[in-house]
């Protein structure tokens, strides 16, 4: 059976994603008490669930970005209907490797909080390619009926993320503490944090969440 380590760490990027998944918690609880189709409701349920998993555990195995996408000027039908809130994400964690270092550490134990521990840091190195995309009605159209006729079309969001994230610390007996990022290890979707209006322009913000995996039981 593993041995967990409270390990003490301050570091601001952490604190940073802390907070940031603090945020994405409350928009997530606050989205979910206005939704009443049941389809939504259980998939942010479910995403709410996964979320408070990560902020109880003692590494935060999650990594942040955003994405824009900005719709030209009268590109898109009057009265642009509203984007979803919650999508799923397709993302290659081909590029995401495992490293483990051996660190001393300070420990919090039952008895106190104890100096010079050494065990494997494990960490998610490397990045992730991630895209999703939203279909409108707009008027690309090659000029077809006068230029009026209208289609549906999607407007996509890509990017990359960068990794270098500690998502446990194991035992140095462990012998393979690194997760499995492929083969569905990591769950990506994205929350509408900021959708603007001005005139005949949209602009849709999107925070990109990669939900890690958790670090492996102790083999054997």
């Amino acid at each position: 059976m593993r041995k967990n380590y409270n390990v003490s760490r301050n570091n601001d990027t952490e604190k940073a994603n802390k907070l940031k998944l603090e945020e994405t918690i409350k928009r997530v609880e606050d989205k979910l008490n206005q939704t009443s189709n049941t389809r939504s409701h259980q998939q942010l349920t479910d995403l709410l669930t996964d979320l408070q998993q990560i902020q109880q555990a003692n590494c935060l195995s999650i990594l942040f970005d955003q994405c824009t996408i900005e719709f030209p000027a009268n590109s898109v039908q009057t009265g642009l209907v509203e984007p979803p809130f919650f999508v799923n994400v397709l993302s290659d964690p081909f590029f995401l490797d495992c490293c483990i270092t051996p660190v001393q550490v300070s420990a919090s134990t039952p008895c106190g909080n104890v100096g010079g521990v050494t065990v494997n840091e494990v960490k998610a190195v490397g990045y992730i390619n991630y895209y999703f995309n939203l279909e409108f009605s707009t008027f690309f159209n090659e000029g077809e009926s006068n230029c009026a006729l209208v289609n549906t079309l999607p407007f996509s969001c890509t990017g990359t993320t960068c990794a270098d994230q500690v998502i446990c610390y194991a035992s140095l007996e462990d012998s393979d503490p690194c997760p499995d990022f492929c083969n569905f290890g990591v769950q990506s979707v994205a929350v509408l944090v900021s959708d603007y209006r001005a005139g005949n322009k949209a602009t849709l913000t999107f925070d990109v969440l990669h939900l890690l995996p958790e670090c492996n039981s102790q083999n054997g």
